[in-house]
């Protein structure tokens, strides 16, 4: 497994996964504001305020980038999404969300394969893992997508209903797997 020590810059067709930056506070809070996105992700609370935007920043950019990346996804030149990848010295896991006007656009899907390209080819993992709530099919269709494989089902905490635990389905894809399939899409 291969190590990085500055921050992995990554592009794709319409997007620059990028280092946080503070100017991207006032859109930060306003999309993890928004309880249709928080509410499918674990970590965040609802209501998000600014301080709990300040402090997602800090964290970010505290992050070791050999144990843990934390990306700002940009889109023609504006803060629009994160994404994240932890633990990538152990049991590699990502995490990532988009602000609503952004949905159904195609656009995590691609942050997706930019995400996994690295992990795989540039980090050499062997393994990624994530979790989705039972109720969010779109996020379920991305991963499956791109080769994710249900592994099982757990309950997870929602920070943003009260900390309520909700059924989560836990998926996986293997650098095979991955690779076998940006092969076979790339001959096609």
């Amino acid at each position: 497994m291969k190590t990085q020590n500055t921050f992995p810059v990554l592009r794709s067709d319409r997007l620059v996964l990028r280092e946080m930056r503070a100017g991207d506070l006032e859109r930060l809070c306003a999309y993890l504001g928004d309880f249709e996105v928080s509410k499918s992700l674990s970590s965040q609370p609802h209501p998000f305020s600014e301080e709990d935007g300040r402090d997602y920043i800090v964290q970010a950019l505290a992050n070791n980038t050999a144990e843990n990346v934390t990306w700002a996804i940009e889109l023609d030149g504006q803060f629009c999404g994160g994404f994240k990848a932890k633990e990538l010295q152990g049991a590699a896991s990502v995490g990532y969300w988009l602000g609503r006007e952004h949905w159904g656009k195609g656009l995590m899907s691609e942050a997706l394969q930019a995400v996994l390209a690295y992990l795989f080819e540039e980090r050499a993992l062997h393994v990624v893992r994530t979790g989705v709530f039972k109720e969010n099919p779109a996020s379920m269709r991305v991963l499956t997508k791109y080769g994710f494989k249900i592994t099982g089902e757990a309950k997870h905490v929602c920070r943003a209903r009260d900390n309520a635990e909700l059924d989560e389905i836990q998926l996986q894809i293997t650098r095979n797997d991955f690779l076998r399939l940006t092969s076979t899409d790339a001959s096609t």
